[in-house]
């Protein structure tokens, strides 16, 4: 339902969802860091194929944050990398 339609954040929310089948038998600290791994390695990828900014491990964990405690946390999360992705015309 809250799934995104257009990159890269669908391709992100793809990753996070993919990581996140894997929670189970690890620990919290474990999956935390292994979504963060997977949503960082999918933002390089996508910043490369499509000329967008790569993101700081800051902005991924600020978009995580931002995510928490939403009804629609991982597409929250996966539009906020990839709005940290946008170029920046200042």
């Amino acid at each position: 339902m809250f799934e995104p339609t257009q990159e890269p954040a669908k391709s992100i929310y793809d990753a996070l969802v993919n990581e996140a089948a894997k929670r189970k038998g690890r620990s919290v600290e474990a999956w935390i860091e292994a979504e963060r791994k997977a949503v960082f390695n999918k933002a390089v990828e996508l910043s490369n194929a499509l000329g967008l900014r790569i993101p700081t491990l800051e902005q991924i964990v600020t978009a995580e944050n931002c995510a928490c405690g939403h009804v629609d946390y991982m597409a929250k999360y996966a539009y906020g990398v990839a709005e940290a992705m946008r170029p920046s015309f200042r």
